[in-house]
């Protein structure tokens, strides 16, 4: 009888664990959906492909952002420069006459700044320019469209973007690093020319949080179209 007792006892305890994992797999469901697809290689080659000369802003067709479900990847966004106003518009393109010139390290000429595009799903380790596991499918998709939808534009700027954590030439030189972590990953992974690519690395100079210059939203990697 106590052998019997304690039998229900234990299979009680289980079910009574096994309720909780299961309770507790479903409460994370949420999170796991929340996570940010990584875009495509049509969503980059059309974010970084430049307008055309002579046809304006929208080319003369709807541009990314007004075609029905074109904003259902959230990551596949044009150019994410911070507005004057702090708030940024889903699928706008910087336009060049709007972009100006973007500031440059000693010894690199940028040319007037083109199409661009923000990868927040490129992540690296804390403090550190490692690249996460999770980043690869991005940067997979990334040179292939440099490769592909891109063959016919010259050259890139990548820049690396921190938060205002830490000292500012702290955190330029960090992000110098990693923007050279993910030039060296298109070049040896990908095949992109090496010629091709520029890095920059921006620190905290230019927040895509206005308001919060240490949100997450700020530590980023953007990819420019610095055309011919």
């Amino acid at each position: 009888m106590r052998r019997l007792k304690e039998a229900a006892i234990t299979a009680r305890n289980w079910a009574v664990g096994m309720l909780a994992c299961l309770e507790f797999a479903i409460g994370t469901l949420p999170l796991l959906a929340a996570e940010p697809a990584a875009p495509s290689e049509q969503d980059i080659g059309s974010a970084l492909r430049p307008v055309p000369k002579g046809l304006g802003t929208h080319q003369g067709i709807p541009t990314l952002g007004t075609v029905p479900g074109a904003n259902e990847n959230p990551n596949a966004r044009g150019a994410s420069l911070p507005r004057a106003s702090g708030t940024q518009v889903p699928g706008e393109r910087t336009s060049r006459s709007v972009a100006g010139r973007s500031a440059a390290s000693p010894g690199l000429a940028v040319p007037e700044r083109g199409p661009a595009m923000t990868f927040s799903t490129i992540q690296f380790a804390f403090d550190s320019a490692q690249l996460t596991p999770g980043s690869s499918e991005t940067l997979r998709n990334l040179g292939l469209a440099l490769n592909h939808e891109l063959a016919d534009q010259k050259a890139f700027l990548i820049e690396g973007h921190t938060d205002a954590a830490g000292s500012r030439q702290y955190n330029t030189a960090l992000s110098r690093r990693r923007a050279q972590t993910v030039k060296d990953y298109l070049v040896r992974e990908a095949g992109v020319a090496p010629s091709r690519l520029q890095i920059i690395g921006k620190g905290p100079s230019e927040p895509a949080n206005l308001t919060d210059p240490y949100a997450a939203e700020n530590r980023r990697v953007v990819v420019v179209n610095l055309g011919d």
